[in-house]
């Protein structure tokens, strides 16, 4: 991937356009959202690397107009994780009513499928020094929606935080996701899943409330 690849347009307004956009509901927006996002569907079964130019050429979308929608790929790769996150949490939250540990089995493995199925964007964007920077965004999205769990579950044992659980999962995760997608460990999905399953805190699939409850949890450490 080359420097171009990475980097935006100068002009400072376009950062501010890009956060318009972001929240759009303009059907054209999301349209041209949903174009980049289907190429990127589509090029990640191929064996080649996922670029910007492969990326526009692939959605019929001008450069310009990626640049408009993204800072760079970094940017893409975040969103695009950022929805996997949401579309898993949603998924769990509808299977409340099974056993916790299989559905958080399955969130693992359905995390684990989104990571393989665009395995070569984000060995992409992770094996350049720069993607350590984007690990550390994606950890912190990944930690927001592991917070809405342990705060909607209310299963967090007396005298933890929230916030400091979430980032600690989250972190952990995500740095065993980037070096299995980079091949630094050697292990297939399923595998994969499982440790993430049984790595996590048990409180957090275990199906019943911890000792004590949020009321219990010193004041200023309650977030919720």
């Amino acid at each position: 991937m080359t420097l171009s690849e990475r980097t935006t347009p100068s002009e400072p307004a376009l950062a501010g356009v890009r956060g318009g956009l972001r929240d759009s509901a303009d059907p054209r927006v999301q349209r041209t959202r949903q174009k980049l996002f289907d190429a990127v569907e589509r090029l990640s079964v191929q064996p080649a690397e996922v670029t910007v130019s492969a990326i526009v050429a692939e959605s019929g979308v001008s450069r310009a107009t990626f640049y408009t929608h993204f800072a760079d790929i970094d940017e893409l790769a975040l969103r695009i994780q950022e929805s996997a996150f949401e579309a898993i949490a949603a998924s769990a939250r509808t299977d409340q009513e099974g056993d916790p540990t299989e559905s958080m089995r399955a969130s693992q493995r359905r995390l684990v499928e989104h990571y393989a199925d665009h395995r070569s964007l984000y060995a992409a964007v992770y094996r350049l020094p720069a993607g350590r920077g984007v690990q550390a965004r994606v950890a912190w999205v990944m930690a927001g929606a592991i917070r809405s769990h342990i705060l909607d579950t209310g299963m967090l044992p007396p005298g933890l935080d929230p916030d400091l659980a979430a980032t600690y999962i989250a972190n952990a995760a995500t740095g065993l996701l980037v070096s299995w997608v980079l091949g630094e460990i050697d292990a297939d999905a399923e595998q994969l899943a499982e440790h993430l399953l049984h790595l996590m805190p048990v409180w957090m699939h275990a199906g019943h409330r911890a000792a004590g409850d949020a009321g219990d949890i010193p004041p200023e450490r309650n977030h919720s």
